[in-house]
């Protein structure tokens, strides 16, 4: 008993007396999903501040989530729900590079949790993007490196592949709406000596921005339908609103130019979809690019199919550097948020750069200025030239040659000048019949150095549009040059030639000259009417009926020709949504499908007056028809045009 008491003691008085170890503070935990994978540089920056981690979407179950301190994602709405669910109202949530900030605000104020949109200006990416897209369109890069790599791509001729390619000087370009990515454009179109549009849209409080000042080159259009049928490429750089949902719809694309692309990098509902497929089809767009295709009805196959539609996985504006920009922009505002305790606010800075290039007007656009006005005075001077008549041309010329001989060059010095005359002047008679032999051909001459001359002013003039083209090609023959006709009449003339010759051509044309891309149409041989797609009832299936109160200017008596093979075509209708031509198992012609099998595939016989289409799967199943065509794809060009 003695023993243990002092004991006891002794061991109370120890633990008394040991001192307490300091247990450090756990170091906060930042999370990533779906947006940072290789986090060296947030790891490095944010060491001894906190921990960073990438948790993906398969490892939601352990826990990191619910722990962490803030997250960081790329967009709440893309995100799952189980992952949705984990996010806490305490925690930090930075929103890096959301492609639609309006959404995910309001689905995080649903959820409550505190979300923060960390972002930079990204208008060169997109305009950069908007660029590479109608250069992939007018030069056909896409379907060329297809071909190259098929096995035949070095064998035979790439001449009917280049067919189309258009080139960028002189076209016209059209804008619809006003952002920084629009003003990005429209400098870059500049420098390859397009002409620019634009349209203002009206925005939600009825007003239009007027914070954004487009290069003083570029000239506004009063109405939208103006700009359409004006322009060879048209952009969509507005903003998604109440305003703006399907600005593009089919009234307007009724006034669309013939042959023109389209692009759009913003949000798909600006567009009326069915009606822009059915300009595909029949050819009135020559293409168009889309960067996000919202909905699988963008991704049926007879779109897939079209080598001149683009589609984009929503990565026009992704470069490295805006990235990595956003990153040194989070990683700053978690120093601060740990190290302060300060809440950060929206970091997006889309306005203030905005602001801050406009401010300085005569910095920027000064060059600009010069470059447009120099641009405007050459074209009125090639214009006013041209304009002359042939006559005032030449003896203004000859007028200017004999004051170069009369007046010696001011660079030779004056004795040298005194001893050439007086060379000349000691001359005898050979000496003057050769120098009358010389102005003989001097005179005659000049005609071809006129042709020099303008042909080296059309290639050095920097601003020349569509119009300005056409009015110097026509200056350069001298049949134009006799009839002193406008540059309207020229374009008009051009064009009327080119639809005749082709007219007559496909006046002459048998079954088997059918091309990829003509529309046609199909009469009946046994009455006096037409093939026509129809709806049993609204919504429901399309079947092939026999129709005589229709023209074929209707969409439903119009159809598209596609190739399978030499041999084989497949007829698309332009009412159903570009559905194939098929018979099913009951043996009825119906619209169902619009990718290719053997129900699908058909074989034509006999000339287009009196032709049959024969059916692949049952040869028994046979559709006697006249054909006409309608569209055909131009032999200059490649554009599919309305042969009436």
């Amino acid at each position: 008993m003695n023993t243990s008491i002092p004991t006891t003691s002794s061991g109370l008085r120890s633990s008394a007396t040991m001192p307490r170890r300091n247990i450090p503070t756990p170091l906060p935990l930042v999370v990533s999903l779906n947006c940072v994978e290789d986090c060296v540089l947030e790891q490095e920056s944010l060491a001894g501040v906190s921990l960073f981690e990438h948790v993906p979407l398969s490892r939601l179950a352990d826990g990191k989530i619910e722990a962490a301190a803030a997250v960081l994602l790329h967009s709440l709405a893309y995100l799952p729900r189980a992952a949705q669910r984990r996010l806490r109202p305490y925690q930090l949530i930075l929103c890096l590079g959301s492609s639609d900030r309006a959404v995910d605000s309001a689905l995080a104020a649903d959820l409550g949790l505190r979300l923060v949109h960390v972002d930079v200006s990204r208008a060169e990416e997109i305009a950069d993007t908007v660029m590479a897209l109608f250069l992939g369109l007018l030069r056909r890069t896409h379907l060329l490196s297809r071909h190259a790599l098929s096995a035949s791509g070095w064998l035979g001729s790439v001449q009917p592949l280049c067919r189309g390619m258009r080139r960028c000087r002189g076209l016209v370009l059209g804008i619809v709406g006003r952002s920084a990515s629009a003003r990005s454009l429209a400098s870059r179109s500049l420098a390859f000596r397009m002409s620019v549009l634009y349209f203002d849209v009206v925005e939600e409080n009825g007003k239009v921005s007027r914070s954004i000042r487009f290069p003083p080159a570029a000239r506004r259009m009063d109405t939208l339908n103006d700009l359409l049928a004006a322009s060879d490429l048209i952009s969509l750089h507005c903003a998604l609103t109440n305003e703006t949902v399907q600005i593009i719809n089919s009234e307007c694309l009724q006034h669309v130019k013939p042959g023109a692309f389209l692009v759009n990098t913003g949000s798909s509902q600006l567009l009326d979809d069915c009606a822009l497929k059915q300009l595909l089809i029949d050819g009135t767009l020559a293409g168009c690019a889309l960067d996000g295709a919202e909905g699988p009805q963008w991704m049926e196959a007879w779109v897939k199919e079209m080598p001149n539609v683009l589609i984009l996985p929503r990565s026009a504006d992704y470069s490295e550097e805006a990235w990595m920009e956003i990153r040194e922009k989070a990683i700053s505002m978690l120093q601060s948020f740990f190290f302060d305790g300060v809440i950060p606010k929206d970091a997006i800075s889309d306005e203030d750069e905005e602001e801050s290039e406009i401010v300085d007007e005569k910095g920027q656009f000064s060059i600009q200025d010069k470059e447009s006005a120099l641009q405007g005075s050459c074209a009125e001077q090639l214009i006013n030239e041209i304009q002359q008549s042939p006559e005032s041309s030449l003896k203004k010329d000859s007028n200017q040659s004999k004051q170069s001989n009369q007046n010696p060059s001011p660079g030779l010095p004056h004795n040298i000048a005194a001893k050439s005359e007086g060379r000349r002047s000691r001359s005898g008679k050979k000496a003057k019949k050769r120098q009358a032999r010389q102005k003989t051909l001097q005179k005659s001459d000049e005609p071809l150095i006129l042709e020099k001359e303008s042909t080296s002013q059309r290639e050095d003039d920097t601003a020349m549009s569509g119009t300005d083209q056409a009015l110097s090609s026509g200056s350069q023959s001298p049949e134009g040059s006799r009839s002193r006709k406008t540059p309207i009449e020229l374009m008009q003339v051009s064009t009327s030639d080119r639809l005749l010759k082709t007219s007559k051509k496909l006046s002459e044309l048998s079954g088997d000259s059918l091309k990829d891309g003509y529309i046609i149409a199909l009469y009946a041989r046994v009455c006096p009417a037409l093939h026509v797609s129809r709806q049993r009832v609204k919504g429901g299936g399309w079947f092939l009926d026999t129709m005589s109160n229709v023209t074929k200017r209707d969409p439903a008596a119009q159809f598209l020709v596609v190739y399978r093979n030499k041999e084989i075509i497949g007829l698309r209708s332009c009412a159903a949504g570009g559905k194939l031509l098929q018979i099913n198992r009951r043996m009825e012609f119906v619209f169902a499908s619009h990718s290719f099998d053997v129900w699908e595939s058909w074989t034509l016989q006999g000339p287009l007056e009196e032709c049959r289409l024969v059916n692949c799967r049952n040869p028994s199943v046979v559709l006697d028809v006249r054909i006409e065509i309608l569209a055909a794809i131009g032999e200059d060009d490649g554009v599919t045009r309305w042969l009436d």
